[in-house]
């Protein structure tokens, strides 16, 4: 799972107009370990450095990162994101903004499950990034999570830094791609991913 985008609504500084949480669904880990390994080596090849100890897309060359969605677009994999218009955000949200993140995860989780995209006869790891240093905070967010999903299939979540997990590299990239959709109107990077997209939907 990731995010891209912003969920501060002060209007007086920068900040983005849309928000996003995006999934990256698959039936085995060592596909995502293929992808990004072998985007590694192409920009080692292509004498690219990595811009942090990690592969962030927003600090990365648009190579790099059509890249990574190019190899992930060949791959069994599903997409799921929930995009969010802050204009359209109800009030009571714009003040609370973990629920308003907690309640987006706990939908896409759900809307997951109900069409089938979850595997309920085999064990769920959900894996989220490390965003929110407060320990009550991510406490919530593991139960909200957990809450979302039939108490019949067995979830595990772990709450990961970015540089420890290969998923949450190229599910960024993922996420960076439907951002410069909405953001930017710029469909360059999602239309290489585009065709493993199973739902994209706008709640507010």
């Amino acid at each position: 799972m990731d995010e891209s985008g912003d969920l501060w609504f002060n209007m007086n500084y920068w900040n983005s107009k849309y928000f996003l949480i995006t999934f990256l669904i698959s039936n085995t880990e060592d596909e995502v370990d293929m992808v990004m390994k072998n985007v590694y080596k192409w920009m080692a090849w292509k004498k690219l450095k990595r811009k942090w100890s990690f592969f962030h897309s927003n600090k990365e060359s648009v190579q790099s990162v059509k890249r990574a969605l190019d190899l992930a677009s060949r791959r069994k994999f599903f997409i799921v994101s929930l995009i969010i218009n802050k204009q359209n955000v109800p009030y009571e949200y714009k003040k609370n903004q973990h629920i308003l993140y907690n309640n987006t995860v706990k939908e896409l989780l759900f809307q997951c499950e109900k069409r089938g995209y979850i595997n309920s006869n085999g064990p769920v790891y959900f894996i989220a990034s490390c965003k929110e240093t407060n320990k009550y905070l991510n406490n919530q967010f593991v139960e909200t999570v957990k809450s979302a999903v039939s108490k019949l299939i067995k979830f595990d979540i772990t709450i990961k830094s970015p540089e420890s997990s290969k998923w949450l590299e190229l599910v960024d990239a993922i996420s960076f791609s439907l951002f410069q959709k909405y953001e930017k109107v710029n469909f360059d990077l999602y239309s290489v991913i585009k065709n493993k997209i199973v739902l994209e939907k706008q709640i507010f």
